[in-house]
């Protein structure tokens, strides 16, 4: 069976707006799910929220999308009959707002065992935070992401929802394995999803490098071997050449073969501007024509425009069925 078809028969209900839950479900709809979007009256408030109403589409492509007042007795009612035959419910309301419309977990797993119910929410199911909004650039401020993303010692803003994405897709990856438990044992379960423990996932591996070894900044562009520089025409290589054979190759590149010893010197910050004043003397054209065939983990720095060219554009997972 074909990857997109991997879900073919099971039913989604998102209750969700704007990125995580979206993005979540059409994870789900691109391995073959049948996905229902429960919007609110007026629709999925993103469509207003300019210019993140562009992404709309993307997100909701193969959805079918349902309006309903869950306040109102009868939506209530149209959401519980859908969910007595859904597989899988997403909720990304904040945590209490189904519940309290009779539409929560406890009561729909109530009526429908088999249900998986995944609620993404910000903080979590429970807590005293639970309640409280948050967006993208909160929990990465929580997760420490943020001190450690910097431009001249001042935290720098990623250019993407990192916690909203990854939440979807940790999310999806949760409900796949109760899907596979659920054949087994023929029932379901609650998920809590929060985006907090999602953008902490993302800096599980340098919460144990601080354990280790406090103080340490390897990603942050402090080393030579992995930072950006400045090209003649005003654009920049991205340097990630951690391993020596790698560093190697890139001084050798420079044609500073001389500066390959040196990787893991003191003074980082000297090392750098000898690299980066060979980086200034030409265009990024030029460098391409250097490093585009050179196997050392150095990259151009595309801008959007240029990322988004070099493919279709699709929320669906980057995965392929190789046969």
């Amino acid at each position: 069976m074909a990857l997109t078809q991997a879900l073919t028969g099971v039913h989604v209900l998102e209750v969700a707006t704007y990125l995580p839950g979206p993005a979540c479900t059409q994870i789900l709809a691109g391995l073959g799910a049948r996905v229902t979007k429960v919007s609110r009256l007026g629709g999925d408030p993103l469509r207003e929220l300019v210019p993140l109403d562009a992404t709309y589409d993307l997100f909701n492509v193969g959805k079918t999308e349902l309006e309903l007042d869950l306040k109102a007795p009868e939506g209530a009612a149209a959401l519980r009959e859908l969910a007595g035959s859904a597989d899988v419910l997403v909720d990304g309301l904040r945590p209490g707002a189904l519940a309290r419309m009779g539409l929560g977990a406890t009561a729909l797993r109530a009526a429908r065992p088999q249900l998986i119910y995944c609620a993404l929410s910000a903080f979590g199911m429970e807590g005293a935070a639970s309640g409280r909004a948050g967006h993208d650039l909160n929990f990465v401020a929580l997760a420490g992401l943020l001190a450690t993303t910097t431009v001249g010692g001042e935290p720098a803003l990623p250019g993407t929802q990192l916690a909203d994405l990854v939440s979807g897709l940790t999310a999806a990856t949760s409900i796949l394995a109760a899907l596979l438990e659920r054949a087994r044992s023929g029932v379901g379960c609650t998920l809590d999803a929060p985006m907090l423990g999602a953008a902490r996932w993302l800096m599980a591996p340098w919460y144990a490098v601080e354990q280790a070894r406090p103080g340490v900044r390897l990603l942050t562009g402090e080393r030579a071997y992995y930072r950006t520089y400045r090209t003649a025409d005003g654009r920049h290589l991205a340097v990630a050449a951690l391993e020596p054979h790698f560093w190697a190759r890139f001084c050798e590149a420079l044609g500073r073969p001389e500066l390959g010893p040196r990787q893991h010197e003191a003074d980082q910050g000297a090392l750098a501007e000898e690299v980066a004043a060979v980086v200034a003397q030409r265009s990024l054209a030029a460098w391409r024509r250097v490093v585009d065939d050179l196997d050392a983990c150095v990259t151009p720095v595309l801008t959007v425009e240029e990322a988004a060219g070099a493919g279709a554009v699709s929320m669906g997972l980057p995965v392929r069925d190789a046969g």
